[in-house]
């Protein structure tokens, strides 16, 4: 398992977090998620790949969140992040958190053509997440890293997504 300073999954992990879950009560806020798209890139060639990514992420009283996450991009990978830091170096760009009400977390991942955009926000036992992505300006295509390099693709096509507190 690689361990990674933040990422989009970090910056996803991260989100999916905040003060009013069910484990508050135990010093952490703990969700799990899911999320599935399709991705059509022209380096590498490649139409429809599937993008999915599953895993559980906890959010600490100290403010620092930990992440376990699986997907079709990165693998088996565990981020580690503190929530309202600096932006945080990632692999081909950065990653910030920020809080932006008293249920909602947001999340953005700065990549060289673009950012990733998470929001969630929890209240109780509901949640709710969006993936907004957002070209840079003058740029048509969009950057990610896919575990050794950049990917450059057309704008993916989220799916599905989902998230659970507990």
């Amino acid at each position: 398992m690689g361990l990674k300073t933040i990422s989009f999954g970090a910056a996803l992990a991260a989100t999916i977090l905040t003060t009013s879950a069910p484990s508050e009560a135990a010093g952490q806020v703990r969700a799990r998620f899911t999320f599935e798209g399709l991705a059509t890139c022209q380096n590498p060639p490649i139409t429809n790949f599937p993008i999915r990514g599953e895993g559980e992420g906890v959010l600490s009283t100290d403010r620092s969140a930990t992440l376990n996450m699986n997907s079709t991009v990165e693998g088996q990978v565990q981020y580690q992040a503190k929530l309202g830091g600096k932006a945080m170096e990632a692999p081909a760009g950065s990653a910030s958190l920020h809080v932006v009400g008293r249920h909602t977390l947001r999340a953005v991942r700065d990549y060289p053509n673009n950012q990733i955009i998470i929001t969630m926000t929890i209240r109780g036992a509901a949640c709710t997440m969006t993936i907004d992505q957002r070209l840079k300006p003058g740029k048509k295509q969009y950057t990610f890293y896919n575990g050794s390099g950049l990917s450059y693709c057309s704008r993916p096509v989220i799916t599905r997504t989902q998230c659970t507190s507990y």
